[in-house]
């Protein structure tokens, strides 16, 4: 059984970081009463990233925490030193935001706002990073993370983990 790392490769990224961060997202929709469908590995041609998950919609703050929950998980492992570059090296700050913020959240920002806000630059308004930034660490603190490591260490060992085997993963953490 593969099983997460100490030292995650955040740069290239590495499977572990996808599961990472879509074991982020299912979790805050379990935390608030939401029952993901699945999460997992993409391994067609021409979709928008190599992993995806199906939530139930909820409410607007529901969708929110949901959103900016993968970030969550990503802030509090470079907050641990965890995070690397393809070389191993730990990442600096800098280069943290550009990876969470400029490619990973394309979709979560515009989940947590309901549009796209891209500009023709194709950047978001600082304003807008900083409110997600912002949500998410704030986030970060109360995300059960033993929890986002047993569910990303599934997605990363069966490729798609459906709605049952995450609420069985899920029930010891949400009792």
């Amino acid at each position: 059984m593969r099983r997460i790392p100490h030292l995650i490769d955040f740069e290239t990224p590495s499977d572990e970081a996808i599961c990472l961060h879509e074991a982020g997202h299912a979790c805050a929709a379990l935390v608030v009463g939401l029952i993901p469908e699945f999460i997992e590995f993409v391994d067609d041609d021409g979709s928008q990233g190599r992993a995806r998950n199906r939530m139930p919609v909820g409410d607007p703050q529901q969708r929110r925490l949901v959103a900016c929950a993968a970030y969550a998980v990503e802030y509090n492992l470079f907050m641990a030193r965890r995070l690397t570059n393809a070389a191993g090296v730990v990442i600096d700050e800098r280069t943290f935001i550009h990876l969470a913020i400029g490619n990973n959240a394309a979709l979560d920002k515009i989940k947590f706002f309901g549009e796209d806000r891209e500009g023709a630059d194709k950047t978001w308004p600082a304003d807008d990073d900083r409110a997600f930034m912002t949500a998410g660490q704030q986030l970060a603190g109360s995300l059960p993370m033993g929890l986002v490591i047993d569910l990303a260490e599934s997605m990363l060992n069966e490729r798609r983990v459906e709605r049952a085997r995450l609420l069985e993963i899920a029930a010891p953490f949400l009792k």
